[in-house]
């Protein structure tokens, strides 16, 4: 989903259309756009201020989403306060390297998340059909200590309000 070339009213009209995980999308999407704005603002410009602000409203948005009854929520409440705290941090760097790097961290995760909730939404109806089945999402990841460890994942709303 690009959102990049729309215009203001064009935007409206794909929100108000948007279902919940596509509004999950393009909040991520701006986020990541305002964030690409405040790097390539000068440090302590107007510009990086504001782009932001506006990429820290989309967190709040995010945060404010999350339903904090499912485990996975609370852990992707804590990469958005990482997030946050990278951007408070940025907006009192003087230098453009200095600032660039840490957003760049937050550029990063932004860009790991967004390709999650894309792959999901690219795969919405065969992981629907999954959990409607009973079928559980599951792999196998390895842990810090090298040991193959079982992940499973019953919930089929990603941790969000639907």
């Amino acid at each position: 989903m690009d959102i990049s070339n729309l215009t203001r009213e064009q935007l409206v009209e794909k929100i108000e259309n948007a279902n919940p995980l596509e509004l999950c999308i393009i909040n991520h999407l701006l986020l990541l756009q305002n964030v690409d704005k405040a790097i390539s603002a000068p440090a302590e410009s107007e510009e990086c201020s504001v782009a932001l602000k506006k990429a820290r409203e989309c967190l709040a948005v995010l945060y404010e989403t999350l339903d904090m009854e499912v485990e996975f929520a609370q852990d992707l409440a804590i990469m958005y306060m990482i997030i946050n705290r990278v951007l408070i941090r940025s907006e009192f760097l003087s230098e453009n390297d200095e600032k660039n790097d840490n957003l760049n961290h937050a550029h990063h995760i932004i860009t790991q998340l967004l390709s999650s909730w894309t792959f999901l939404h690219e795969n919405a109806d065969h992981l629907a059909r999954q959990a409607e089945s009973g079928q559980i999402i599951a792999g196998l990841t390895y842990g810090a200590d090298g040991q193959l460890t079982e992940f499973e994942d019953y919930d089929p709303k990603g941790g969000y309000e639907i």
